[in-house]
């Protein structure tokens, strides 16, 4: 049975389309990570229809072996070469080809074409690095650590570590300009690049990348924690109370907390990026629980019946070494929520127990632990002060 291309494209992407997205954290390639299909969520499809004028590519040898199993491959890979070949500093015309050659070796690789699949890699990434030189601008929107780093592994299985290691250091610099990166822990020890990493000068490399990526995660904490204070003194409260038995069977209330600075996480256990917090959250009341800080998971779920829901959140709290209480919410709470319209949906409450701010989807630790501390140095502030008047 023949498949079109395209059609076989959006089937590997297609968890990445529908619902709550799990965030990417770090590259994936042939090494380490596997080769894995998500990584063209940032590539750019191939979404032209073919001109008539197309030129077939049958003879191309990065599609040979998948023309008979994919029946468009030929006309939609000719499209998107035209395409690009037309207009070769084009950003997205450019970024579509290369993103074609990626996704068309993920395939052949997974098909254990391994030749064909290195073809693809090796012009995907030595394009790429041609425009980057030509400053054109970036045309894979975040993921050229993922094309770089393949571009490295077909080289260095075609023996050529020197021209490995130099597409190692593009895929690592394009990381620390965009939202992927190359793991520097694992790099040393990446069995796809045994030979690289073995060169007398990858040392003194992994150094340098070391130290440049301490300095940038330096400045991006400063600059969330900048953001986090700037949007806490923005803020809007509003009105927000409950009175709940938690997933244990214990009272949870919001009064109850009063004198203590709170996070409301309003979330689900069906929600990739709720999940993507939760180490966050129990982080945050390990650090501070003794501060005067207290963590509390609202939770709507959809099982079949109350009692499902309830088995399900604690079995997940249980699996993921949850320290801070969980409760169902109602309806009636949640509409006193403004203009709720996500999950999750997180609620920063003051000493005083109003709501100082509302902040939806995932967020980053550093972010949410320097509204934490704001608000527990005002909390400090106001005590400190009543004792000396």
């Amino acid at each position: 049975m023949k498949f079109s291309w395209l059609s076989f494209v959006l089937l590997l992407c297609g968890s990445l389309f529908v619902g709550c997205g799990e965030a990417d954290t770090g590259t994936s390639g042939t090494g380490t990570a596997g080769a894995d299909a998500s990584t063209t969520e940032s590539l750019g499809t191939p979404t032209q229809a073919p001109p008539a004028t197309a030129a077939p590519v049958e003879n191309d040898p990065v599609i040979a072996g998948l023309t008979e199993e994919f029946e468009d491959l030929s006309s939609e890979f000719a499209a998107v070469k035209t395409a690009y070949e037309t207009s070769p500093t084009d950003s997205e015309a450019l970024g579509n080809y290369i993103g074609a050659l990626h996704m068309i070796g993920q395939t052949q690789q997974q098909k254990k074409n391994q030749d064909a699949a290195d073809l693809c890699y090796v012009r995907a990434g030595d394009l790429l690095a041609k425009a980057l030189a030509d400053s054109v601008s970036d045309p894979l929107a975040g993921g050229a650590p993922d094309v770089f780093y393949n571009h490295a592994c077909a080289l260095e299985r075609q023996g050529k570590a020197k021209e490995a290691l130099a597409a190692v250091t593009q895929a690592v610099e394009a990381g620390f300009r965009g939202p992927r990166q190359v793991d520097l822990e694992k790099l040393p020890n990446d069995t796809a690049l045994k030979s690289t990493v073995g060169l007398p000068e990858f040392s003194g490399k992994l150094a340098e990348w070391k130290i440049q990526d301490a300095e940038l995660k330096k400045k991006h904490a400063e600059m969330l924690v900048q953001h986090a204070k700037e949007e806490l003194a923005a803020g809007t409260g509003f009105p927000f109370a409950f009175d709940l038995t938690d997933v244990s069977g214990k009272p949870l209330s919001l009064a109850a907390m009063k004198g203590r600075v709170c996070v409301v996480d309003i979330w689900g256990t069906w929600c990739p990026p709720c999940r993507q917090e939760i180490p966050t959250f129990v982080k945050l009341q390990d650090k501070y629980g003794d501060y005067g800080f207290q963590m509390i998971g609202l939770n709507q779920e959809n099982g079949p019946s109350e009692e499902a829901n309830i088995k399900t959140v604690t079995e997940f709290m249980a699996n993921n070494s949850m320290n801070y209480p969980c409760a169902m919410v109602p309806e009636e709470v949640l509409a006193q929520v403004p203009e709720f319209n996500a999950f999750p949906t997180t609620l920063f409450v003051d000493h005083h127990g109003k709501v100082r701010l509302k902040s939806v989807g995932f967020h980053e630790y550093d972010y949410m632990a320097a509204i934490v501390e704001t608000l527990l140095q005002e909390q400090a502030a106001e005590a400190k002060a009543a004792t000396t008047n």
